[in-house]
């Protein structure tokens, strides 16, 4: 007869110092209480801002923008608490972004999308998955050259996703 491995009855021993690590650190306890952050709470939170990041990148509906390329002005905001790196001077209390930026561009400049929708939907993701401190990010991706046929300074789409 095979022995049967028992699973201990708690399963979160040591997580109360972990969490509070966390804690020190301004981050959320848990998880969960990323998921229970509601809009109005993250208006008030703490942010980054990147403005007019331009990378040149394939991404358009027709096939002579995803050959030749466009330029596209990314802006985000990126939500997070910013107390641990306010009291401590420490970039690793933070979110570079320096960081960001550049990993911005090489996804942008790595994938192709036909609508700047799904552009903006999948760096969205891509920035929540690479960074956990964020909370929330907001991203917007402008067309200076937006292929319509009348003078415009730009198009684009703005979206906010949350964890």
């Amino acid at each position: 007869m095979e022995p049967t491995k028992a699973i201990p009855e708690d399963t979160s021993q040591g997580e109360e110092t972990t969490l509070a690590h966390r804690k020190k650190a301004g981050l959320p306890m848990s998880r969960r209480e990323l998921a229970t952050i509601t809009p109005g709470e993250l208006a008030l939170a703490d942010k980054i801002v990147i403005e007019g990041l331009e990378v040149f990148a394939n991404h358009g509906v027709f096939p002579e923008e995803r050959e030749l390329g466009q330029k596209f002005v990314v802006s985000t905001v990126l939500y997070t608490s910013l107390a641990a790196a306010g009291s401590s001077d420490n970039l690793e209390a933070s979110i570079d972004y320096g960081d960001v930026c550049r990993t911005i561009d090489t996804f942008l400049r790595e994938h192709t999308y036909k609508l700047i929708e799904a552009a903006a939907e999948a760096l969205a993701a891509e920035l929540l998955d690479r960074y956990p401190a964020l909370w929330g990010v907001k991203v917007g991706i402008k067309k200076p050259w937006a292929p319509i046929g009348l003078p415009l300074s730009s198009a684009g789409v703005e979206i906010v996703r949350l964890r």
